[in-house]
């Protein structure tokens, strides 16, 4: 009996032990982009020399980008336009990527995770995507100094967006995830461009009467009663809060929270045993520029940002999410290195929502500290980096050392993208940077 008594301590033990482990492991993740990777990725000889070097770097998951800006997907499908040609380079259309590349990550133990985005139907730069092809009335309208005109006239930015709140445009995105979930063994699927185009989206007819239903009562003046232009002192064109500002911003990040909703439902009704996950950028402050509250709902902005409405908390979304992306794109990788900069043009690379300013969150360390404090514990928080940022400045230690910190402040990581890795031929820091974790 007591010999009993010993070993079942011993195997309970051994379990705890074992439990933790795997609950203290850090999960480490490569994106691999649709279009930047679309000339290398062209063979099954290809795909697998590829996933060796993901293995042998280290890397536990890969999330394979399907749906490019530009609305195309990269596989056979009866919803969307297939993308069969990019840049000159053409793939041979009896080519499988995604049958070929899903097996064979799985037969080498790599988690599997598709990525689309989600909002953008369309390449500004090429015209092309549904949004030009097919679909016109779905794009966003953007309010500009010059006026209300669709984002497909508009001269900047890459993406063309189409409008969150149309109905039929919901249908269409949550019906491609079906789609892939219906047809493909995968882990889980990673929204990407789930939001807004930015501030000045969307002020469509639509938006103005559901915005006005959302009130209760019609808007005197639109769209100045929202926010209106002004000239600051440098001669640049910035937002001037009107209003009904934050109950503006409060009204899209309930499309976009109520969306997302939709979207795991529709997809756990496949296959309830599928990751549902978000990609987003780390800059929290800023970030409900485009629609999109990835906090807890358990965290109140609105304690601690003068934007945010007493309701916003309302439509936080990380608790529903299976795990979380954070961009962290910022070359300064701890606090300290921000603390030391005399000039606020800290961030080489500009994102939806990223305001240039100099924070502690404008580091790696502090926005991956921050993901953490707004997701309040719900749900997993990877804390993502850019690898151009370091290649860019030929310094391979401050990526190996972004990589350590994402680990060290945040349940793991996520590293775009495949592309630059391969490019750059970084395979050995990358290596370096997860070794430890």
């Amino acid at each position: 009996m007591r010999r009993y008594f010993l070993l079942t301590i011993i195997f309970i033990s051994m379990c705890m032990i074992t439990h933790c482990g795997s609950t203290n492991k850090k999960f480490k993740m490569l994106w691999i982009d649709a279009t930047a990777n679309f000339s290398r990725l062209n063979s099954k000889k290809s795909i697998i020399t590829i996933l060796d070097k993901i293995v042998e770097a280290g890397v536990d998951g890969i999330v394979v980008d399907v749906k490019p800006i530009s609305g195309e997907v990269l596989y056979p499908s009866g919803i969307a336009p297939q993308l069969l040609m990019w840049k000159g380079f053409t793939r041979d259309k009896d080519f499988n990527y995604l049958g070929t590349i899903l097996p064979e990550a799985h037969n080498r133990g790599l988690k599997t995770y598709i990525a689309i985005n989600v909002f953008s139907e369309g390449w500004k730069e090429h015209r092309c995507g549904p949004v030009y092809w097919d679909h016109p009335e779905w794009a966003t309208m953007i309010y500009t100094p010059e006026g209300i005109m669709p984002i497909t006239e508009h001269s900047s930015g890459l993406a063309a967006f189409v409008n969150p709140a149309i109905p039929d445009v919901r249908d269409y995105e949550i019906s491609i995830m079906e789609e892939l979930v219906s047809n493909y063994p995968f882990d889980g699927i990673v929204l990407d461009r789930g939001r807004y185009n930015g501030i000045n989206s969307d002020f469509s007819d639509l938006s103005r009467e559901l915005f006005q239903r959302f009130l209760g009562f019609p808007i005197p003046r639109w769209p100045e009663d929202i926010f209106t232009w002004e000239k600051d002192e440098n001669g640049e064109w910035k937002t001037v809060p009107e209003k009904f500002y934050k109950e503006w911003l409060l009204w899209r990040a309930g499309i976009i929270h109520d969306f997302f909703v939709e979207a795991k439902d529709r997809v756990k009704a496949i296959n309830d045993e599928l990751i549902f996950a978000d990609y987003v950028g780390a800059w929290y402050p800023d970030y409900y520029a485009v629609g999109v509250n990835w906090a807890a709902n358990t965290f109140d902005p609105s304690q601690h940002y003068n934007w945010a409405h007493s309701r916003y908390a309302e439509t936080g979304y990380a608790q529903i999410l299976d795990f979380l992306c954070t961009g962290c794109y910022f070359y300064e990788v701890k606090i300290e290195e921000v603390k030391k900069k005399k000039k606020a043009m800290l961030i080489e690379r500009g994102e939806a929502g990223m305001i240039l300013s100099l924070d502690d969150w404008n580091s790696v360390e502090g926005a991956a500290r921050m993901s953490m404090e707004v997701t309040k514990g719900v749900t997993p928080v990877y804390g993502s980096l850019y690898v151009q940022q370091y290649y860019d400045r030929d310094d391979p230690e401050q990526f190996v050392k972004a990589i350590r910190t994402c680990l060290q402040e945040t349940n793991g990581i996520m590293v775009f993208d495949l592309f630059h890795i391969e490019s750059f031929d970084w395979w050995k820091y990358l290596k370096e940077g997860l070794e430890k974790y």
